[in-house]
């Protein structure tokens, strides 16, 4: 395979990993998040929340998959890109890193929400 053609695959196979990890991580959470915020003491605030869970975990890794960019200080052309197979391979790494990190940004994110809601609830139980 030419570096041409493992660039190409390589990129389209990150893409996919980051939308998968992104749904995997939605789905591993979705029931426990369903649960918690199903004791929020609003009427809508659950349907949206729930709503927009798959979206909150889905995009960021989207995000972390684009924030990964080829180019450099000493490689601004494609042909510099594409000559040297261990500095793609190194930028694939750095593409899952930023997936999985931006994975991981996302779910405290989603902890911050689910603790502001669990704090709602108590404060509504004893009021």
């Amino acid at each position: 395979m030419t570096n041409d053609r493992y660039l190409i695959a390589s990129y389209f196979a990150c893409a996919a990993l980051s939308i998968l990890a992104g749904i995997i991580v939605y789905l591993y959470l979705r029931r426990s998040f369903a649960s918690v915020v199903d004791s929020a003491p609003s009427k809508h605030l659950p349907s949206v929340l729930k709503k927009l869970l798959p979206c909150g975990l889905i995009f960021p890794a989207l995000l972390g998959f684009v924030s990964v960019s080829y180019q450099g200080c000493d490689r601004t052309t494609y042909k510099d890109i594409v000559e040297n197979r261990d500095y793609l391979v190194a930028k694939n790494h750095e593409q899952l890193s930023a997936i999985l990190f931006y994975i991981v940004v996302a779910v405290l994110f989603w902890n911050l929400v689910t603790f502001l809601i669990l704090r709602s609830a108590q404060h509504g139980r004893k009021g």
